[in-house]
Protein backbone atom coordinates (compact mmCIF):
# COMPACT_ATOMS: atom_id res chain seq x y z
CA UNK A 1 0.00 0.00 0.00
CA UNK A 2 2.81 2.42 -0.40
CA UNK A 3 1.45 3.26 -3.76
CA UNK A 4 -1.12 5.52 -2.31
CA UNK A 5 -2.32 8.71 -3.96
CA UNK A 6 -2.42 11.64 -1.80
CA UNK A 7 -4.80 14.37 -2.84
CA UNK A 8 -3.51 17.16 -1.45
CA UNK A 9 -0.84 20.10 -2.76
CA UNK A 10 2.24 18.50 -1.94
CA UNK A 11 1.25 15.95 -4.59
CA UNK A 12 3.34 17.39 -7.93
CA UNK A 13 0.37 15.44 -9.63
CA UNK A 14 -2.45 17.34 -8.15
CA UNK A 15 -0.91 20.87 -8.91
CA UNK A 16 -0.43 19.87 -12.18
CA UNK A 17 -3.46 19.18 -12.87
CA UNK A 18 -5.25 22.47 -10.87
CA UNK A 19 -2.68 24.28 -13.07
CA UNK A 20 -3.07 22.64 -17.09
CA UNK A 21 -7.02 21.50 -16.24
CA UNK A 22 -8.60 23.62 -14.12
CA UNK A 23 -8.13 26.63 -16.27
CA UNK A 24 -8.49 25.29 -19.54
CA UNK A 25 -11.77 23.88 -18.49
CA UNK A 26 -12.69 27.06 -17.23
CA UNK A 27 -11.40 29.26 -20.31
CA UNK A 28 -13.08 26.57 -22.85
CA UNK A 29 -16.75 27.22 -20.35
CA UNK A 30 -16.43 31.10 -21.13
CA UNK A 31 -15.34 30.48 -24.50
CA UNK A 32 -18.30 27.56 -25.65
CA UNK A 33 -21.07 30.51 -24.21
CA UNK A 34 -19.41 33.29 -26.55
CA UNK A 35 -18.71 31.90 -29.79
CA UNK A 36 -20.88 30.57 -32.41
CA UNK A 37 -22.14 27.50 -33.92
CA UNK A 38 -20.27 27.22 -35.91
CA UNK A 39 -16.57 27.40 -34.43
CA UNK A 40 -18.13 25.40 -31.42
CA UNK A 41 -15.46 22.79 -31.87
CA UNK A 42 -12.89 25.24 -30.37
CA UNK A 43 -14.02 25.10 -26.69
CA UNK A 44 -13.55 21.21 -26.66
CA UNK A 45 -10.47 21.02 -29.03
CA UNK A 46 -9.17 23.28 -26.35
CA UNK A 47 -9.95 21.28 -23.62
CA UNK A 48 -8.96 17.95 -25.40
CA UNK A 49 -5.74 19.46 -25.95
CA UNK A 50 -4.84 19.82 -22.46
CA UNK A 51 -6.10 16.35 -21.29
CA UNK A 52 -3.32 15.36 -23.77
CA UNK A 53 -0.65 17.40 -22.46
CA UNK A 54 -1.92 16.85 -18.48
CA UNK A 55 -1.58 12.81 -19.42
CA UNK A 56 1.47 13.45 -21.34
CA UNK A 57 3.29 15.20 -18.60
CA UNK A 58 2.37 12.43 -16.35
CA UNK A 59 3.34 9.49 -18.59
CA UNK A 60 7.02 11.15 -18.55
CA UNK A 61 6.93 11.93 -14.93
CA UNK A 62 5.98 8.47 -13.36
CA UNK A 63 8.43 7.30 -15.69
CA UNK A 64 11.34 8.95 -14.76
CA UNK A 65 10.26 8.66 -10.73
CA UNK A 66 10.66 4.92 -11.66
CA UNK A 67 13.77 5.05 -12.90
CA UNK A 68 15.07 7.38 -10.42
CA UNK A 69 13.83 4.54 -7.24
Amino acid sequence: MSDRFDLSFKNKEVRMWFYIILPTIVVGSITFLFIDLEYNYIPHLLIYLAWIVYYSWRLFYRRNKKKSL
